[in-house]
């Protein structure tokens, strides 16, 4: 990964300790320097401590050092001080439970600086990486293969055109119904917070993008789904409001969400599907070949009844099915 940094930022990296500590310390502010393509108008930007630990576990060490030689600081709020209530104290702003991290901006122009490279390979291969790059070098491709830091989805080119490019070949999709939808269902449930409305459609096995094209006149099951993206993943503009009516409870939970910004509930839903589909199930697929499309797995014909079974048996709260490509 190229990067631009300055030589006062080099000489705090350089200072941290040993090669292995140097090394772990380049790539984090490289993270970092990453999300900073990501910052909103004050210079904040989301950094989930899912992403630093992943790339180094005692990451908090490293930017403690840079917080402390000025490079960067987290958003803070204020909270009384326990022991004296007339002060307030600096406080960290995240909350896992709501979704939305840690959010940092740069004190130094990163702009600016020599242009280095820095090696972010882990050193250790996750198998979900190996089968999806194998398969796709089955399927004649050379293997492009990223990961983004807003969802933790993975991509390559040809998921763009799957249903095009993987048509004929032998290949079938076990694919989650709704899955969305049903995520933040799941999500409510764990937190204890029951819209009735809502809870109906999935304990009655409903579709839900059926329903809100039934229940708001729509031209079709894509309209629900597009009307559900405007409610779950929107900075507030909701082309339907009566779905905020429908699902009050619903509602004020998606709000609370997005509380540090709109984009948060999203990140949150994509990154509980990639932990599903990717870190688990791919991770851990009982056959060599597939290819994640996001909620779906790209798998050959001959595997599709063991891997329907394995997803089945793994998450029994989703609702898997086969689909054929191109559908």
């Amino acid at each position: 990964m190229k990067i631009k940094i300055t030589t006062a930022t080099q000489s705090t990296l350089n200072s941290l300790g040993n090669k292995t500590k140097i090394k772990s310390g380049y790539k984090i502010y490289a993270a970092l320097y990453v999300r900073n393509s990501r910052k909103n108008k004050d210079g904040y930007f989301d950094c989930p401590s899912t992403y630093l630990r992943a790339i180094n576990s005692r990451y908090s060490t490293i930017i403690r050092a840079l917080i402390e030689a000025g490079i960067i600081e987290f958003l803070q709020t204020k909270k009384i001080d326990p022991n004296d209530i007339f002060k307030t104290i600096p406080s960290k702003t995240y909350s896992s439970d709501m979704g939305y991290c840690m959010k940092y901006r740069f004190l130094v122009d990163v702009s600016i600086g020599e242009e280095i490279e820095v090696d972010m390979a882990s050193g250790r291969q996750r198998r979900w990486y190996d089968v999806l790059s194998n398969s796709l070098k089955e399927m004649g491709y050379e293997p492009q293969i990223t990961r983004d830091s807003f969802g933790r989805r993975v991509h390559y080119p040809q998921i763009k055109n799957y249903k095009t490019e993987f048509l004929n070949k032998g290949l079938c999709i076990i694919d989650a119904k709704t899955s969305h939808p049903r995520l933040l269902w799941l999500l409510m449930k764990e937190k204890n917070i029951i819209d009735v409305n809502y809870h109906q459609i999935f304990n009655c096995e409903l579709d839900l993008y059926k329903q809100l094209a039934k229940r708001f006149n729509l031209a079709d099951r894509k309209a629900g789904r597009d009307l559900f993206s405007h409610w779950v993943n929107g900075n507030g503009f909701v082309p339907n409001s009566g779905i905020q009516k429908l699902f009050p409870v619903a509602s004020s939970f998606i709000l609370g969400l997005k509380k540090m910004h709109y984009k948060d509930s999203s990140a949150l839903l994509q990154r509980k599907e990639a932990a599903i589909f990717i870190d688990d199930l791919l991770e851990n697929i009982p056959v060599d070949f597939a290819l994640p499309v996001h909620d779906s797995l790209i798998i050959k014909e001959s595997d599709c009844d063991q891997v329907l079974a394995y997803c089945q048996q793994k998450y029994p709260e989703l609702r898997f099915k086969r689909k054929e490509i191109g559908e």
